[in-house]
């Protein structure tokens, strides 16, 4: 259900009581980047946006509160999971990840009362769960020649079920050139071509509505040079329920067949459908996760 912006009240969403006092806004976020008038600027590019709703975001965050965020994937933490497949080159956090303090902060924010009404007001939805767990998400980093073949994200979480409905990317790559590579692919689903490109520029945030049609990703190698990596950090909403919710079969991340080929892949997307069996091994996996972690 759409909550009309011009129906919230301006006092009571900037001070939202889901911020507690030790959180100072100032450091966190650009004057303004909460306010009633930015968000309604904002809905109307989402609620508009081609070929699915999503709206970038500059200058969102204090550049000084992210590059604390930066400083952590310097950090050797034992909770990365790499991949290197034929879709996918790259590696990212385990969920229930120990995180630096500069990351586990920037998550703790996002997940806080007054940032999940303000991206509930840019998107129209309501009802917004966050996942502190960060199935999913957490720190990304593609490596030289690393890539993300063009997919849609699995649709349900594997504990606790609910369904998939925003993803909400902040890219950290300072001093990056358009010849990096790396840049997002948007992509219409019925033409299978793309036709919205974001560059991974430090500071720059994008949201965007996960659905059976968000066809994105970054196919294009990284060629930065010096050996940089394209760095992000992503987080994921949830709600209890959502359009064609109770129709849609669960399933993991399905990738785009290559582009040649004109279709989706029927091996690749059969074999990302996830089973019963699967997701009880993957809620076991992160109990697992979450004991191991205690235990440091």
């Amino acid at each position: 259900m759409d909550t009309p912006v011009e129906n919230l009240d301006e006092t009571a969403y900037e001070n939202s009581a889901g911020y507690a006092p030790s959180i100072e806004i100032d450091s966190v976020f650009t004057k303004g980047a909460l306010s009633r008038a930015k968000s309604a600027e904002l809905r109307q590019k989402f609620s508009t946006a081609k070929p699915f709703p999503y709206v970038v975001i500059d200058q969102l965050f204090q550049p000084g509160f992210l590059a604390k965020v930066l400083d952590d994937f310097s950090v050797g933490f034992g909770d990365w999971v790499h991949y290197s497949t034929q879709n996918e080159v790259k590696r990212g956090t385990r969920p229930n990840a120990k995180l630096g303090a500069g990351s586990q902060r920037y998550f703790d924010v996002i997940h806080r009362g007054q940032f999940v009404q303000f991206l509930s007001s840019v998107s129209g939805i309501d009802g917004l769960i966050p996942d502190p767990t960060l199935f999913g998400g957490g720190l990304h980093e593609i490596p030289n020649g690393g890539r993300f073949s063009v997919h849609t994200d699995f649709n349900r979480h594997p504990v606790t079920a609910l369904d998939n409905r925003l993803v909400f990317i902040t890219y950290l790559n300072k001093d990056w050139q358009d010849s990096y590579g790396g840049r997002l692919e948007l992509w219409d689903a019925s033409s299978q071509e793309c036709v919205a490109e974001v560059v991974p520029l430090f500071g720059r945030s994008i949201l965007f509505a996960h659905t059976p049609h968000s066809l994105h990703g970054h196919p294009n190698p990284v060629v930065a040079p010096d050996g940089r990596a394209r760095r992000s950090v992503a987080a994921y909403f949830y709600t209890n329920g959502g359009p064609g919710a109770d129709v849609e079969e669960t399933h993991t991340t399905r990738f785009l067949a290559a582009p040649q080929f004109g279709r989706w892949g029927k091996l690749v997307v059969t074999a990302n459908y996830v089973s019963p069996m699967l997701m009880d091994g993957a809620r076991l996996a992160m109990r697992m996760g979450s004991k191991m972690l205690r235990r440091r």
